[in-house]
């Protein structure tokens, strides 16, 4: 068994491994595009971020690299090249928008607000392509337009009457707006997600909000985590949404497609004597095997959880968090 060293590794084989996948599906000419766009944008807002930005909770480059080609995937999906209406280097310049959005929400979606001036003015002084208004933040694609748009277009330009309870009423801000469309591309298309931020910002409603609006076909349910939460009991609240249809596979209650399980408060319970958080520990064993074991079997047997998607969000470390 050989050992490597993520920090040695680094990034680009992730990303190699995803423009060859793009290569075998597209062409050549879509993966050289890529790479393109990766010497042009990415190393230089990595390098960057990597010197002169802090971050709420630390990342790995790997892991936002993995993130920025599975939001790129998610948005891209279905967008096909027509034609009669554009040229390849029209079509192209169009993909180009959704890398470099991918980009800022998740290599630069870690940083906070004051780093993200940095990531603005780096990514302005390579291309001049977006608006000369606020920072880059403040885009997103129009599918329409094929071009820059503000999100501020995007909100409700009045409140709506409504039976709800003062206290129950939801006001859309750019914020809102933009993270809740980030979240249901990743969720449309099974990514795991977890939101970072400080404490009443609005997290868990912006979630609670997505979960209502769920296909009816999907079983949702929440679960808190505190600093008394175990390994065990997590895996106990799962297993009760999920029925056995074979000897050691699960599926969702209901005949439901899938089952997404939102975690709250994801790095509150406590680091135990070896440094591990054992709920979390269980989290990543389902996220890399689809599985974990049981624990009442009198004999080692494997329970396979399937159609399971997390979201989830945390608070910034320090006051009892980890």
């Amino acid at each position: 068994m050989v050992y490597m060293d993520l920090d040695e590794l680094g990034w680009k084989p992730v990303f190699e491994q995803w423009s060859n996948a793009k290569a075998a599906k597209f062409g050549e000419d879509y993966a050289e595009k890529l790479i393109e766009f990766k010497d042009k944008w990415l190393e230089k807002v990595l390098s960057i971020k990597r010197t002169n930005c802090n971050e709420l909770v630390k990342t790995s480059e790997t892991a936002c690299v993995r993130s920025m080609t599975n939001l790129f995937d998610a948005m891209t999906g279905k967008l096909t090249k027509h034609e009669t209406e554009e040229s390849m280097d029209d079509f192209m310049s169009y993909i180009e928008k959704y890398f470099i959005f991918a980009m800022i929400w998740s290599v630069g979606a870690t940083v906070d607000e004051f780093s993200r001036r940095e990531i603005d003015n780096v990514m302005r002084d390579i291309d001049s392509q977006f608006p000369n208004q606020d920072t880059v933040y403040e885009y997103y694609i129009n599918p329409q337009k094929k071009n820059w748009d503000e999100w501020s277009g995007r909100m409700a330009s009045s409140l709506k009457a409504s039976n709800k309870q003062f206290h129950e009423i939801m006001v859309d801000t750019v914020d809102t707006v933009r993270n809740r469309t980030v979240v249901q591309q990743l969720l449309d298309h099974n990514n795991q997600v977890l939101l970072v931020g400080h404490s009443g910002v609005g997290k868990t409603v912006l979630i609670e909000g997505i979960l209502k609006g769920l296909d009816p076909l999907f079983n949702s349910f929440v679960i808190n985590f505190s600093a008394g939460s175990s390994s065990d009991g997590l895996q106990a609240i799962i297993e009760s949404q999920y029925d056995r249809r074979a000897k050691n596979k699960f599926k969702p209650k209901n005949s439901k497609v899938k089952a997404v399980c939102f975690i709250d408060d994801l790095n509150m319970p406590r680091v135990d004597t070896y440094g591990f958080q054992p709920p979390l520990e269980l989290i990543r064993m389902h996220l890399d095997y689809a599985f974990w074991y049981s624990r009442t079997s009198t004999q080692v047997a494997k329970h396979f959880i399937c159609d399971l998607q997390i979201l989830s969000s945390m608070g910034k470390p320090g006051g009892g968090r980890s």
